[in-house]
Formats: C-alpha cells, sequence, structure tokens
C-alpha cells in the first residue's frame, strides 16, 4: 500500500488536493473527520479537541487512528497531516509519499473565511491563532519532509489536476522523485 498524505497550513488547499486525487478512483481518509469524531464524541469544538487529543493522548495518536480506518492494498489518501510525528505514525503502516500544498497568507485566509465550517476563523486574530496552533502541532516542520511541494495559487482546477496527475504517475511508477507535469 502507498500512502499519499497531504498536508500543509490552514486554507492551503489540502482538502481540494485530496479530493482532486480521491476523484481518480483512489480512497480518501480525512485526519479532520477523525478530530470531528472525537469532538462530537466529547461534546467539544473541534478546535479544542484537535489541541487535547494531542496533549492528552501524544503527536502520534491521530496517526494511529487515521491508519485504523485505512482500507489494505493500493493507493490511499490522507488529507491533513500535521506533524512528521503523524506521518511517522502512518509509516508504520506502509510507505508514505508527502504532498505539501502551499498557497500565499492572504489566499489562505480568505479561503478559511469563506468555507464556512464552525472552527473556520471570522477575523484575521482569529486566523492567526489558528495558524499559531498548527505552527505548534508541526505542520511547517511537513515542508522539509515532503516529497512533493505543490502550489495551490494562480492555476486553475484542470493544472492542478495534471501535476497531481503526474504526482501519481511517478508514485505509481516508483520513482516519486520525479515529476513530469
Amino acid at each position: 500500500m502507498v500512502i499519499l498524505a497531504v498536508g500543509g497550513l490552514p486554507g492551503s488547499g489540502k482538502t481540494f488536493v485530496s479530493r482532486i486525487i480521491s476523484e481518480m478512483g483512489y480512497p480518501l481518509i480525512s485526519m479532520g473527520d477523525v478530530v470531528r469524531d472525537i469532538a462530537q464524541k466529547h461534546s467539544i469544538r473541534p478546535d479544542v479537541a484537535a489541541v487535547k487529543v494531542r496533549l492528552e493522548m501524544g503527536m502520534r495518536f491521530l496517526g494511529r487512528a487515521t491508519a485504523l480506518r485505512l482500507p489494505r492494498g493500493g493507493m490511499v489518501v490522507v488529507d491533513g497531516v500535521r506533524s512528521i510525528e503523524e506521518v511517522e505514525q502512518l509509516e508504520e503502516t506502509d510507505r508514505v509519499v508527502l504532498i505539501y500544498v502551499v498557497a500565499p497568507r492572504s489566499v489562505r485566509y480568505e479561503r478559511l473565511a469563506l468555507r464556512g465550517r464552525s472552527d473556520d476563523p471570522n477575523t484575521i486574530s482569529e486566523f492567526l491563532m489558528r495558524e499559531y496552533r498548527e505552527l505548534r502541532f508541526g505542520v511547517a516542520d511537513l515542508i522539509s519532509r515532503a516529497d512533493y511541494i505543490l502550489v495551490n495559487h494562480g492555476k486553475g482546477t484542470d493544472e492542478l489536476r495534471r501535476e497531481l496527475e503526474a504526482i501519481v504517475r511517478a508514485v505509481q511508477d516508483g520513482d516519486q522523485h520525479r515529476f513530469d507535469a
């Protein structure tokens, strides 16, 4: 099995990128869904659950909980990795290829403000607090571990899809360092 793990800062487009890959026929597991399930079970907000779980259960917990949801065999997309520890935990399941998604801060804020999830920021101050929280999780450290860095700004969906198809082809061919977009 190959796990295509998708990470990046809030609003970078991780879920959008993950859905495009999923549309190519690969199962999609969302780490955010794992957090939202925990939040609902304990009647707390998802942003509180994200911090609480990591503090009380450790930085690898969400990686373990996500791994339990993975189908066996083939290629699968995991949306929303936020730390090297989560990637390392997934690596205990199988091979992980990390795609790190980037976009400018102003674009990320605008995307989150328009998205409408319950834990999305309504003000720039809330956005900066969320970004700070995610930076503390280690999301920025993932860029040093990334197999691919994907710019999700200034291009259309078709161009992004072509880039992702090239990444998937390279991974399938066993040459994750080749990228012919």
